[in-house]
C-alpha cells in the first residue's frame, strides 16, 4: 500500500489508495511520516502573508549574528593581531579563526536532521547561549588558548543556529524562495556592516573587553527576536493517530527509513549535489579567506586601522544588495544561472581589480564596492540552488552535509592563507590574492558542472 500526502490550504488531507480521506483543520505544523511527504504541490506553500514574512524577518535578525560574525571577523582578527597577540605568529592566530569557522559550518551535519525533526526554537536557544558566552568570555582573555576556547563556543553556536535560520525559509516559500532567502541572508551583510563600525568606535572609547561585551548583548537582542519570530511548518515526526490505518509492517519500514536518513551520505550519489558541494566549497573558501584578511591587507598596503575597518564595512554594506538583488532576479531567470554570473563577476573583481591595483587606495575602495556586491551572492544563493534539487524535508540534512564539507575547507584554508602571507609583506599578500582568485575560478567551474547536470548544455534555459 502506498501513502501520499496532499496539502490544501486551509485544510490538510491524507489520502490512501483506498480513497479514504482524513482532513485535519488548521495544523500549525505538518508532520511527515510518508516516504515522500516532501512532494508537495505548489499551493502547499504560503509564498506570502504576515506569518511567512515574519519568519523572514526573524531569520534576518538571527543571521545578522550568525553570518554577520563570519563576515565581520576580520575586524577582530586585525585588532588582536596588532594588540593582544602582537608577539604571536600569523599562522598561530589563523588557527583560532579557522577552528571557529570550521565549527560554524561543520555542526550543520548534526543540526540538519535535528531541525528536520524538532524544528527551530530549541536550536536557537542553544545557539544564542553559546554565542553570548563565547563573546563574554573572549572579553576577559589574554592567552591564545583562552581565545581558542571562546571561539570554539562561538563556532558551535554559529553552527547550531545557521541551518534552521536558513532552512526555515524553504518551509514557507517556493516561487519567492530565492528572493526571500536573499532577504534573510542579507542580515549577514548588515551584521558585517554594523560590527566593524561598532568595534572600531568601541575599541577607541571603551577598550577591547567592553567592545566585545557590547557586541555580546547586541547579538543577544537579535537572537531573541529570531526566537520569537521564526517558526517551522514542516517537521519529520513519529506517526500520528491520523495515519493509524497504515499496516504495521509498512509503519515499521517507514520508521527504519527515517532512522537511516539521519546521516544520508547516499545523497552524494546525486552528481548535481556533489558538484554543487564542490562549487560551494571552493567559492566559499575564497570568500572566507578574503573576508578574514582583507582588513589586514589594507593595513599592509599602508593604510590605517581605521581605513581598513571602513573598507571592510563598505564591502559588507554593498554585499547587502549583492545578497537580495540576485535572489530577486534568480526567481525569474534561474538560480543557477544568476549564481554563475555573479561568480564570473567575482573572478574579474579578484584578478583584474584587487590583484594588480589593490595597492592604490582609490581602487581598493572601488574593489570593496564591486567585489562586495558579487561576493554577497556566494552565501545567499547556495540555499536557493540546493533547494531546487532537494526535497523539502531533506533540506536540513543535505544543507548540513554541505556545510560540513565547507568546514573542512575553512579549517585548513585559513592557515594555508596565513602561511602564504607569512611575514605580512605586500608581495606575500599579492600571492595570497592569487590563491583567492584561483579558488574562485574553481568554484565557478564546479557550479557550472552542477548546472549542466541539472539542465544540460542549454544556455538560455531557466535553471
Amino acid at each position: 500500500m502506498t501513502t501520499t500526502l496532499v496539502m490544501e490550504a486551509p485544510h490538510h488531507r491524507f489520502k490512501n489508495t483506498d480513497n479514504v480521506t482524513i482532513e485535519l483543520q488548521d495544523l500549525p505544523t505538518v508532520s511527515s511520516t510518508s516516504p515522500h511527504p516532501e512532494d508537495l504541490d505548489e499551493d502547499a506553500y504560503p509564498d506570502g502573508g504576515v506569518r511567512a514574512y515574519l519568519v523572514v524577518l526573524g531569520s534576518f535578525f538571527g543571521l545578522i549574528v550568525n553570518l554577520g560574525l563570519i563576515n565581520g571577523i576580520g575586524a577582530i582578527q586585525a585588532y588582536v593581531s596588532l594588540h593582544q597577540m602582537a608577539n604571536v605568529s600569523e599562522f598561530s592566530i589563523a588557527w583560532i579563526f579557522s577552528v571557529y569557522l570550521c565549527l560554524a559550518y561543520s555542526f550543520g551535519i548534526f543540526v540538519g536532521p535535528a531541525f528536520d525533526r524538532y524544528g527551530t526554537f530549541s536550536l536557537l536557544v542553544i545557539s544564542t547561549a553559546l554565542i553570548f558566552l563565547g563573546l563574554m568570555g573572549a572579553a576577559l582573555l589574554t592567552e591564545i588558548w583562552h581565545f581558542i576556547l571562546s571561539f570554539i563556543s562561538m563556532g558551535i553556536g554559529n553552527g547550531v543556529g545557521m541551518t534552521p535560520l536558513i532552512g526555515v525559509i524553504n518551509h514557507w516559500f517556493l516561487k519567492k524562495r530565492g528572493y526571500c532567502t536573499g532577504l534573510a541572508t542579507s542580515g549577514g551583510s548588515v551584521g558585517g556592516l554594523i560590527f566593524p563600525l561598532m568595534l572600531r568606535s568601541l575599541y577607541e572609547n571603551v577598550g577591547f573587553a567592553w567592545a566585545l561585551r557590547t557586541l555580546a548583548f547586541f547579538c543577544l537582542g537579535c537572537m531573541g527576536l529570531a526566537m520569537v519570530l521564526v517558526k517551522e511548518r514542516i517537521r519529520r515526526s513519529k506517526p500520528t493517530n491520523e495515519l493509524s490505518h497504515l499496516e504495521e509492517d509498512e509503519q515499521t519500514k517507514l520508521n527504519k527509513l527515517k532512522n537511516k536518513r539521519k546521516f544520508n551520505l547516499g545523497a552524494l550519489k546525486d552528481s548535481r549535489y556533489l558538484f554543487l558541494i564542490a562549487g560551494a566549497f571552493f567559492a566559499e573558501l575564497s570568500l572566507v579567506l578574503a573576508l578574514t584578511y582583507f582588513a589586514s591587507y589594507a593595513i599592509a598596503a599602508g593604510n590605517s586601522e581605521s581605513t581598513s575597518y571602513l573598507l571592510l564595512t563598505l564591502w559588507n554594506a554593498v554585499g547587502t544588495f549583492g545578497r537580495w538583488l540576485p535572489g530577486l532576479v534568480s526567481d525569474y531567470y534561474g538560480r543557477f544561472n544568476i549564481n554563475i554570473l555573479m561568480l564570473l563577476g567575482l573572478n574579474i573583481a579578484f584578478l583584474v581589480m584587487w590583484l594588480p591595483f589593490g595597492h592604490n587606495i582609490a581602487l581598493l575602495y572601488a574593489f570593496s564596492i564591486i567585489g562586495g556586491f558579487f561576493l554577497g551572492s556566494v552565501l545567499s544563493m547556495v540555499p536557493s540552488c540546493l533547494s531546487q534539487i532537494t526535497k523539502v524535508d531533506e533540506f536540513g540534512e543535505r544543507y548540513g552535509t554541505l556545510n560540513f564539507a565547507l568546514s573542512i575547507g575553512n579549517l585548513v584554508g585559513i592557515p594555508i592563507g596565513a602561511s602564504i602571507i607569512n611575514h605580512g609583506k605586500l608581495v606575500e599578500y599579492d600571492r595570497f590574492v592569487v590563491l583567492v582568485g584561483i579558488l574562485s575560478l574553481a568554484g565557478t567551474f564546479f557550479w557550472t558542472c552542477s548546472r549542466i547536470k541539472v539542465a544540460g548544455f542549454t544556455i538560455m534555459k531557466k535553471v
